[in-house]
């Protein structure tokens, strides 16, 4: 996973897959800088959308918690112009193929100060918790209808979660421990 240009990606919506319009942003994690940059057609923003798009498109990896379920199909449907030969490594997948037994992993763990209703999830919010990169709250209080500054942010936070998980698969995808 060194060596070529890796991004780790997430967006937002204005909804699920089959009723969304629109993509109010994109947070990706740059492996060549190391910086996380976000993407949305705001006027007070730096870099619009399309040219989230376009760094995913000459990327030669891209990474993500269920890219391939929803992020990605979100973007086909918004701009179906958008393809990319990246290598898509879908942290979802992994936690489901690595840990398919991972309810009998959280309740040997007994995670601190995570929710027993997330226990067994392998969503990026129990993922939070176990690896201490908490998501947030944001995505329980809002509609989702309207962009904001705090939608960004919880943009980012899911990309170091989902960036943290991928390192956490590295040893069980290489062999290595």
């Amino acid at each position: 996973m060194s060596g070529d240009l890796m991004l780790v990606v997430d967006i937002e919506t204005n909804g699920l897959l089959h009723d969304l319009t629109r993509i109010h942003c994109i947070a990706i994690h740059d492996s060549e800088t190391n910086e996380i940059e976000t993407f949305n057609d705001e006027k007070n923003n730096r870099y619009s959308i399309t040219e989230g798009l376009s760094r995913m498109a000459v990327a030669d990896t891209i990474v993500g918690h269920n890219l391939l379920g929803f992020d990605l199909p979100a973007i086909s449907k918004i701009y179906n112009h958008f393809s990319t030969n990246a290598r898509i490594i879908d942290t979802l997948l992994l936690s489901r193929l690595f840990h398919p037994n991972l309810l009998d992993i959280d309740r040997n763990k007994k995670w601190e100060h995570m929710p027993l209703q997330l226990y067994g999830r392998h969503s990026l919010e129990s993922y939070g918790y176990r690896l201490k990169t908490y998501k947030g709250d944001f995505g329980k209080t809002t509609d989702w209808s309207e962009y904001s500054e705090e939608m960004e942010e919880y943009c980012k936070q899911d990309v170091k979660v989902s960036e943290k998980l991928l390192w956490h698969f590295h040893r069980y995808v290489t062999g290595s421990s």
